[in-house]
């Protein structure tokens, strides 16, 4: 998932729960650069999950 905190956003592994260090300042910004940090996004029992690259696999 994408969370705000304090005004910024961060990616939140919807798996683990680990939180990604880089802080963005728009949603789009956390969603433009999910892909290039190795995350995905996946549908998992119907809802969609944000999942880092150790859970990927």
């Amino acid at each position: 998932m994408i969370s705000k905190d304090y005004g910024k956003y961060t990616l939140v592994c919807d798996i683990c729960g680990v939180v990604t260090d880089e802080e963005f300042e728009t949603f789009q910004d956390a969603v433009d650069a999910r892909g290039d940090l190795g995350w995905k996004s996946k549908k998992i029992i119907g809802e969609w999950a944000d999942v880092c690259p150790d859970c990927i696999e």
